[in-house]
């Protein structure tokens, strides 16, 4: 696919890091000015991988949180003492996104930090449950996979980026 805006966001950001790898770098002789050059190239890495793979991590996350929430809806239901926490977490899988409003990276993100709240208070309060509840230790299985997936995810951004590139300074 042919982007319609050339050069795109990742390409100016490579072209920067370029630059500055042939033509600022190699005329830097002090070290906290090539530890200072050094961290902005792994920076602007990291940003043009961001670039390409934040949207679709955050579609993934939101759309990973709304299969998981129904289990957590399940075992909420026998506790009289979460009704906030079911009605919010009810709103968020059932929540629609506006098909007339773009989905921005920092909406997705909104979202995303929102589902991500639900998820630390189903922690508070799996703490609390007797430990003979199979329920619960379901639910809190199903957490722990989710954590574990959510942080391949951003590594999947953050490797690239620093992996294999020299010490940041």
């Amino acid at each position: 696919m042919t982007p319609i805006l050339t050069p795109t966001a990742t390409e100016v950001l490579r072209c920067v890091r370029e630059t500055m790898e042939s033509g600022i770098i190699p005329s830097l002789s002090g070290r906290t000015e090539r530890s200072n050059a050094a961290t902005i190239q792994h920076m602007l890495r990291f940003v043009e991988h961001r670039i390409d793979k934040e949207g679709q991590l955050l579609f993934d996350e939101i759309a990973y949180l709304r299969d998981l929430f129904p289990v957590a809806l399940d075992w909420l239901a026998g506790r009289p003492d979460a009704d906030a926490l079911k009605a919010a977490i009810g709103r968020a899988v059932d929540a629609t996104p506006d098909p007339t409003v773009y989905p921005s990276l920092a909406r997705l993100g909104e979202t995303v930090a929102a589902l991500r709240q639900h998820v630390c208070d189903l922690l508070l309060l799996l703490q609390a449950a007797p430990e003979r509840d199979g329920q619960a230790a379901n639910l809190h299985q199903k957490l722990r996979d989710y954590i574990v997936w959510q942080l391949e995810q951003e590594g999947s951004i953050v490797e690239p980026a620093f992996i294999g590139h020299g010490p940041r300074r």
